[in-house]
């Protein structure tokens, strides 16, 4: 009877590893004896709760990545808690709410671009490997959300680690982040632009005023002749 019951605990021991595996440390088998199939209905249902879960997180991102001018991956293996909470403060900084550092399973990520209508993914795996955090910007300046991630990431020795992008739906290789890090922000375009006005119409009020001088001048000197 001993011999029999250690051969049962056994075989429930490995069924319920077999329908949990990462489960480590499992609760005396006998007392699943009498329910054995209300275990395994359990974990059905708790991987069917994960996938409904997933399809929804993979709807959520997509949205906001249809609505993104600048979608970021990066390998961000080696930043911790702090150093992430850094990075995402100083993107709110700069962006408020409408830029995000978000840490992303590969699998979702992939299926949510494709929903957003980025087909080509298939032929950038590369980007869905290993640990994967991506920068999205919904609202505001994406060049200034690459410059604020890519001084991070010379502070902290090249981590994050970049894979590659797309801005305003065009595709960059993670060689090309340096140089549009380097490009002007809006505001500082803005600011290029007024002086470049400014220029032109503080050369045409010198001229201006230089003839309206010299005008006077010679009326002036009409005036003292005819004085005379």
């Amino acid at each position: 009877m001993l011999k029999s019951t250690r051969c049962q605990r056994r075989q429930v021991q490995e069924r319920l590893k077999a329908a949990c595996p990462r489960h480590k440390r499992v609760i005396n088998p006998l007392l699943f004896l009498p329910r054995y199939s209300e275990v395994i209905f359990f974990w059905e249902v708790k991987r069917l709760l994960t996938r409904k879960r997933k399809e929804e997180l993979v709807k959520e991102i997509s949205e906001s990545l249809k609505n993104s001018s600048l979608i970021l991956f990066s390998d961000y293996k080696g930043l911790n808690v702090k150093q992430i909470t850094d990075l995402r403060r100083r993107l709110r900084e700069k962006l408020g709410s409408g830029a995000r550092y978000r840490v992303i399973k590969n699998s979702v990520a992939y299926f949510a671009m494709k929903e957003a209508g980025y087909e080509e993914v298939d032929e950038l795996s590369y980007l869905f490997e290993g640990p994967l955090a991506i920068l999205y910007v919904e609202e505001g300046d994406p060049i200034e959300a690459i410059k604020v991630i890519y001084d991070f990431s010379k502070e902290t020795k090249g981590i994050p680690s970049f894979k590659g992008l797309y801005l305003d739906g065009k595709f960059f290789g993670a060689e090309e982040v340096e140089n549009l890090s380097k490009l002007p922000s809006k505001e500082q375009l803005l600011a290029m632009v007024v002086r470049g006005v400014q220029g032109p119409i503080s050369g045409f009020v010198n001229v201006l005023a230089g003839t309206l001088r010299s005008l006077l001048y010679a009326l002036n000197a009409i005036k003292d002749k005819k004085s005379e």
